[in-house]
């Protein structure tokens, strides 16, 4: 489970009820704040379902986060939590729009993982698509400049869409189907993230995974996918409105 937000006792206990781990949220901001504060490291230090951060500077557009301050704030939190995982996600739009994104802005050695995000099927920066349109084509092409960048032996986490668009249906095979394009360059994949969220002043507005049992059909098609031999997806007996 990921949140947006800073690393809390209530957060790690919730997560804790929940039986889950859980990667908190940090800007690089409040990383400097975290570093200078030891009362707050000790009780960061002793969270227990804390798996690791995600971070990026909001100061800066999104996925625009300067190298210097990647390596900053990727030092920083390594150097105080080294048991901990720290990524900064990837955002794949701008390899589109913005000559030299990646050679300006992709520093492999500052994440622990990378995790390119985009969110193909909907209205979006680069195009519009339903889920019928080709846009697993698309999205391998921007993938596929980042895979020449990615060293060799670096892990790769995708984060794929969990969450629709009003008038942009989405069903169960999308989440395979967004992993497919993944695996195109990564064959051996056996992770993902799966990203929702609700946002009430996106146009056109935004459902969120929770509110679609066809979509986490797929999420849970997905993850079988991933971890074979275990337990499968159940179907639920689903009583029509009267």
């Amino acid at each position: 489970m990921a949140t947006l937000k800073p690393p809390s006792p209530g957060t790690d206990a919730i997560a804790s009820a929940a039986g889950l781990d859980y990667l908190a949220f940090l800007t690089t901001a409040q990383i400097d704040s975290l570093g200078a504060d030891p009362a707050r490291i000790a009780e960061v230090r002793s969270e227990r379902r804390l798996t690791g951060f995600y971070y990026w500077d909001s100061d800066a557009p999104e996925g625009l986060t300067a190298p210097a301050v990647q390596q900053h704030a990727y030092t920083t939190l390594k150097n105080l939590f080294p048991g901990k995982l720290v990524l900064y996600p990837l955002r794949l739009a701008p390899i589109a729009f913005q000559a030299g994104f990646l050679d300006d802005y992709f520093r492999p050695d500052f994440t622990d993982l990378v995790a390119p995000y985009f969110y193909p099927v909907g209205t979006t920066i680069l195009w519009e698509a339903q889920e019928s349109d080709p846009w697993e084509d698309r999205l391998a092409g921007l993938l596929s400049e980042v895979a020449r960048r990615v060293p060799e032996g670096k892990g790769v986490l995708p984060v794929l869409q969990g969450f629709q668009q009003e008038g942009y249906p989405v069903g169960a095979r999308f989440p395979l189907r967004q992993m497919s394009v993944y695996r195109r360059f990564w064959p051996g994949l056996s992770s993902a993230v799966v990203f929702t969220w609700t946002f009430e002043q996106a146009q056109p507005p935004l459902i969120e995974l929770a509110d679609l049992p066809s979509l986490q059909r797929g999420v849970c098609f997905l993850f079988a996918d991933l971890f074979p031999g275990r337990e499968r997806c159940r179907s639920r007996r689903e009583i029509p409105w009267r």
